[in-house]
């Protein structure tokens, strides 16, 4: 089983290469009034091992993409893929963009602006070794480290990031290779997907932020990788299984005390290697991107939270799709294809379809992670 989720880390990871933007002066590139005229930004990482940097996109009315800037980090990224899933996200609340540095083993924060620059606020360490994904919940930021462990942050009010004490907590393992780490929407639990051990960790957090030893259950399907969490406790999760042609399932759970429960319903979708997936703002349609298969599937999310597959073959993508996200409009579906080093942009059509409408090139061959303002 090792050697086959072996083949499957070196499916979804892009080949490392150099990366080079000319920047002008950023009152050149971002008007004020950016967000108003705009429908929002993309960001995604550069996460080169010399450096780690954000990358800025403007989307039109129409979804479409345009290069602003790029700012550094302050840490330094893989180099490679991280095979995980949050690796970039946005607080709204806060206005505050996080980001892991997997290279140098730390964390770095931003400042948003309205007009959606950024600022580098802070860099600090991750608490383990080689981060690669994050969660926040209102004063909360969580990373897991894929040395096995997650450890949590308090945010204050101006956005510093402090250790919170007694929230590191191991995984399964050492050698769990966790993909993603998210909050329940109430904050009262976090979830881990461990790729290499088919396990789903469930750590309870008290009220003052901190979580405890995890309860650890079997993920019902083999390579459990990318999730959402629909409604209160409705987990929806990709399952790879090794990367074996054909096999990729998507499967929903129940998270609780217990962990993770009651196997909801488990829905195939034909293709190989589904990792990354998204969900609509009213959490109607998931899409997940199909690595090895290079395609998008669509589901339809129904009554007691049932999967319904809609379309194995939604879209057709650059080679080796990963991450994948919905606009802040909540009307386009972006992603990034690691080897053809593109983001493509496609329009949610009534019935859950997608249109392609964008595409952006030239996108660092290490590049991870998206968000969305």
């Amino acid at each position: 089983m090792r050697k086959v989720i072996n083949i499957l880390s070196i499916t979804i990871i892009a080949m490392a290469g150099s990366f080079l933007i000319s920047c002008n002066k950023l009152n050149e590139i971002f008007n004020p009034k950016d967000h108003m005229d705009n429908m929002g930004f993309v960001y995604t990482m550069g996460n080169g091992a010399d450096k780690n940097t954000v990358l800025v996109y403007k989307q039109d009315a129409n979804g479409k993409l345009s290069f602003g800037t790029v700012y550094n980090s302050g840490g330094k990224g893989l180099g490679k893929g991280l095979g995980s899933q949050g690796a970039l996200i946005l607080d709204k609340a806060s206005m505050m963009l996080y980001a892991v540095n997997a290279g140098d083993n730390t964390i770095s924060s931003f400042k948003v602006a309205s007009n959606g620059t950024l600022q580098l606020h802070q860099t600090i360490g991750s608490g383990g070794t080689m981060p690669i994904s994050l969660s926040v919940y209102k004063s909360w930021l969580y990373v897991v480290n894929g040395g096995g462990n997650i450890c949590g942050f308090k945010v204050s009010g101006m956005g510093d990031l402090s250790m919170i004490p007694g929230s590191m907590q191991k995984l399964s393992n050492g050698d769990a290779g966790p993909a993603e780490i998210l909050f329940q929407p109430d904050g009262s639990h976090l979830v881990v997907t461990e790729k290499n051990t088919n396990k789903i960790c469930t750590f309870k957090v008290n009220s003052m932020g901190v979580a405890e030893a995890p309860v650890v259950n079997p993920a019902y399907a083999e390579t459990p990788f990318g999730f959402v969490i629909a409604g209160v406790n409705q987990l929806i999760i990709t399952n790879a299984f090794g990367g074996a042609a054909g096999k990729s399932v998507i499967s929903s759970l129940s998270v609780g005390d217990n962990g993770v429960t009651g196997l909801t319903s488990s829905v195939p979708n034909m293709q190989t290697s589904v990792c990354w997936i998204t969900l609509t703002k009213d959490e109607d349609y998931a899409y997940v991107t199909n690595t090895s298969s290079n395609t998008i599937s669509s589901l339809h999310i129904g009554a007691k939270n049932r999967l319904e597959l809609v379309d194995a073959t939604a879209a057709k993508t650059g080679t080796a799709p990963i991450d994948i996200i919905v606009s802040s409009d909540a009307k386009f579906i972006f992603n990034v294809n690691s080897m053809s080093r593109s983001i493509s942009g496609y329009k949610i059509m009534p019935t859950g379809g997608l249109k392609n409408v964008s595409e952006v090139m030239d996108l660092p061959a290490s590049a991870a992670g998206l968000a969305v303002y």
